[in-house]
């Protein structure tokens, strides 16, 4: 691995996903497709998932569909009615109905009317009635699928390791969860009912068709085959189109996300024009796609409309001879006005199936290949925690015993033969040339990847059987870049209260009968003097961990202080502010353990030796690791380790080193002799 590359892995923040490579290697690399892959061998994906994200709520998809049978069946039901009162009132026929008494329609026209249209109105207001729940019942089913599909494949993200984010498109996986969720929505809020509507009004005019005249309706319905195979056909053609359009969309969000987020270096070597273009050039291929899987579609609903339409001509010309002549040479048979009105009703009725259909099918296979996107998030395996054991109130030591290492998708070791014993409470700095292996080093021990060979142990027991929960809130982390979230200092920093201290904090107090001293790390320099609650960090929390890493000094000057928006990651405070809010953020989180990555370097002169004092007190008594390219900052560290090319090749305190004449002392002497010009 080149210099170069080992740089960027070690100087990337684990919370904005370190490691990851450039959205241009990524879209042309191996890694392309792998979301999409992990589910290729589903066959039904959208049912697959809606099966998984609907547990619970099926039942709403039930009675909205049968709501909605019920209401296009009445509202169908109109049409037939006034087929038979047409024929009662002008032709002197019977006015029967089902389910009504005969003696309750009157027997003159004028009486015959006054029921039907107080039927009519009573119908329609039984059909708003049953199409007011359906559309509350699968919206509802729709809505709370859709938040636990959301909410499955976000967590799913959350908990994948590292080696996913160093080999994926951040432009991809934001696509998932944002794109092909959106799209999902569209399907889930429309196609159920839409769909259930479509059936029931073909359905239901069939069956109208067919009490009317069942001769004349195996006419109407004779094209119904050739609409269905249709629109399968362009639907598979579709289908394929679609999932070309999704993957081009990831890739070029992927694109659109590192410029954004990189635009102060674009603009730095005056790269816009190289941006323009690479951008141009990647909407150019997603324009191709998309007009590819339109040129698919144009067809669809005009050649369905067409079909349809022949069916319409055929049947109201057999229809009309028929109430001429019953002895139509072609087709004999009889109708009356009375049907044949209705009738043609109900064959201009079999259109509008066909053009949901094809629409709900558009969508269907939208949400097709966004379930297979999402679906393939799903299926990533996490690394498992089963069997895996809980650290608690760890005291510190840490060995790596002949570790080797080369990053996902890499031959290459950045690290090779690594033994180190570091005992509870001692201060190690780790000192070496860009792309020595340092961070490397320091991310196998929070068990962002694990060792190729050997193992790292904390108190004795390998990383890998310990939860990786417990083991990175037992170690308080700082990066030379360290992230922000968008929001107020004071969230920011508080933000070190995690989900696993609120739910101690929760355990804590359900069983403070039984253990009223409660869990203490015992090595916390606030302690004494302070009662916090873990789960929840109070003003003077964090105004005091604030204090500790010299940044309460910079608040105050702000209008707002603490409650002073920081901006997305941070941008609105400068480098060293970012650094001491993150310092901050790590204090307050109280952790038997500490690695501070170059967490001073952006600070100045005197700022670093006021923080130093700091971290001299708060470190005391716990193991802490110091990453530094200023040899200063480790210079009274406890031991100091020098790495070059994945090797330790030196260890010992400064003035051992010194005298040593190696490695170190070349480096140091490269610093002393910088400063001194």
């Amino acid at each position: 691995m080149s210099d170069s590359e080992d740089d960027r892995r070690e100087s990337s923040d684990t919370a904005s996903g370190e490691g990851e490579a450039d959205s241009e290697a990524a879209a042309d690399g191996p890694e392309r497709g792998r979301i999409a892959a992990a589910a290729e061998d589903v066959r039904r994906p959208l049912p697959s998932l809606l099966r998984d994200g609907g547990r619970g709520n099926l039942r709403w998809l039930g009675a909205g569909a049968a709501s909605s049978v019920a209401a296009q069946f009445l509202s169908n039901l109109d049409m037939f009615i006034v087929g038979l009162a047409f024929d009662a009132m002008f032709n002197g026929m019977s006015y029967d109905l089902p389910l009504v008494p005969a003696g309750w329609i009157p027997a003159d026209p004028t009486g015959m009317l006054a029921f039907t249209v107080a039927l009519l109105v009573g119908l329609k207001l039984v059909d708003m009635t049953f199409g007011i729940f359906a559309e509350y019942a699968l919206f509802l089913f729709a809505q709370r699928t859709l938040h636990r599909i959301r909410v499955d494949a976000f967590d799913r993200v959350q908990r994948l390791d590292m080696g996913f984010f160093d080999t994926q498109q951040t432009g991809e996986v934001m696509s998932v969860l944002n794109n092909d969720v959106n799209s999902l929505e569209q399907f889930l809020e429309v196609g159920p009912n839409l769909g259930v509507v479509a059936v029931a009004m073909f359905a239901s005019s069939v069956v109208y068709m067919a009490l009317l005249n069942w001769q004349l309706a195996l006419i109407s319905v004779a094209v119904a085959p050739v609409l269905l195979a249709a629109n399968v056909w362009f639907g598979a053609r579709h289908e394929a189109r679609n999932d070309d359009v999704r993957e081009e969309t990831g890739i070029l969000n992927a694109l659109l996300e590192t410029n954004i987020s990189g635009i102060q270096t674009v603009k730095a070597f005056g790269g816009e024009r190289h941006e323009t273009e690479r951008v141009t050039d990647r909407s150019a291929t997603h324009r191709t796609a998309s007009w590819r899987a339109h040129m698919v579609g144009v067809g669809h609903q005009p050649a369905l409309r067409m079909l349809a339409g022949v069916a319409f001509v055929a049947t109201l010309f057999v229809g009309t001879e028929w109430a001429i002549d019953s002895r139509f040479w072609l087709f004999p048979g009889t109708i009356t006005a009375g049907e044949l009105v209705p009738f043609m009703y109900y064959t201009q009725q079999l259109v509008m199936p066909v053009r949901f259909l094809a629409w709900v099918t558009g969508l269907y296979k939208g949400a097709t290949s966004s379930a297979k996107r999402i679906l393939g998030v799903q299926r990533m395996e996490p690394p498992r925690e089963e069997g895996r054991t809980e650290l608690v109130d760890p005291e510190g030591r840490v060995e790596y015993e002949d570790v080797s290492f080369a990053y996902p998708g890499t031959d290459e070791r950045v690290l090779s033969d690594i033994d180190l014993d570091v005992e509870p409470g001692e201060t190690v700095g780790l000192v070496g040339e860009t792309g020595a292996g340092k961070s490397t080093l320091l991310k196998l021990l929070q068990a962002y990847y694990d060792p190729g060979e050997g193992s790292v142990r904390v108190d004795g027991t390998d990383v890998r059987e310990i939860t990786r929960d417990s083991l990175r809130t037992s170690i308080g982390y700082v990066a030379q870049d360290p992230f922000l979230f968008t929001g107020t200092i004071r969230e920011n920093i508080a933000y070190a209260v995690s989900e696993a201290d609120r739910r101690e904090a929760s355990e804590d107090a359900s069983s403070a009968e039984q253990d009223s001293a409660g869990r203490s790390s015992g090595r916390s320099p606030r302690e004494d003097g302070d009662s916090r609650e873990r789960g929840d960090p109070t003003d003077e929390d964090i105004e005091a961990a604030a204090r500790e890493a010299g940044a309460h000094e910079f608040i105050g000057d702000l209008e707002k202080g603490y409650d002073a928006e920081v901006g997305e990651r941070g941008v609105m405070l400068s480098g060293g502010q970012r650094q001491r809010i993150a310092l901050a953020r790590v204090l307050l989180a109280d952790p038997p353990m500490f690695i501070f990555d170059e967490a001073t370097s952006h600070v100045d002169n005197r700022t670093e030796v006021l923080i130093q004092r700091s971290l001299d007190a708060v470190t005391e008594d716990r193991t802490t690791f110091v990453v530094a390219h200023r040899l200063s900052t480790v210079r009274d560290a406890d031991r100091i380790v020098v790495m070059d090319d994945g090797r330790i090749v030196e260890q010992g305190t400064h003035d051992e080193l010194l005298d040593l004449d190696g490695k170190y002392a070349d480096l140091w002497k490269v610093q002393v002799g910088a400063v001194g010009t």
